[in-house]
């Protein structure tokens, strides 16, 4: 493995040389086996660094947008459902409600109404103030 001694991006010329290292890197690690989760090791290590050098290149240079944020409890709700090897039909049943209601509030689509706030808090142990902030 070889790390780029670059501290500051500051051309394109320079972005696109630490993008194609970083793949190469990514590439020669996952052929080693050492980019499984939870890994700490020097490509992981690098990689990381050379992410960050590459995201303030293009918060500061490039006119990229940022990607949409999920809600932060109807990504609790997913992580919950999923965790539990649960499709949307079953969870829409366990909280009681319709499935297409179910899938338009996984959307964004549909707010989630006081009823069912408090059976998402009782019923599932979702934390109040994450269910009261995202309401």
């Amino acid at each position: 493995m070889t790390n780029l001694n670059i501290g500051c991006i500051t051309t394109r010329e320079q972005y696109d040389e630490v993008r194609s290292h970083v793949n190469s890197l990514i590439k020669e690690a996952t052929q080693k086996g050492m980019l499984e989760p939870g890994a700490d090791n020097e490509y992981v290590r690098e990689i990381s660094r050379l992410a960050k050098l590459s995201a303030e290149y293009e918060d500061t240079y490039l006119n990229i947008l940022p990607l949409r944020v999920k809600n932060p409890l109807l990504q609790a709700l997913e992580d919950y459902f999923y965790g539990r090897n649960m499709k949307r039909k079953e969870a829409a049943e366990l909280l009681g409600i319709n499935e297409s209601v179910f899938s338009q509030i996984m959307n964004g689509k549909r707010k989630i109404s006081t009823t069912l706030a408090k059976k998402i808090y009782s019923d599932l142990h979702i934390d109040a103030d994450l269910i009261i902030q995202n309401l």
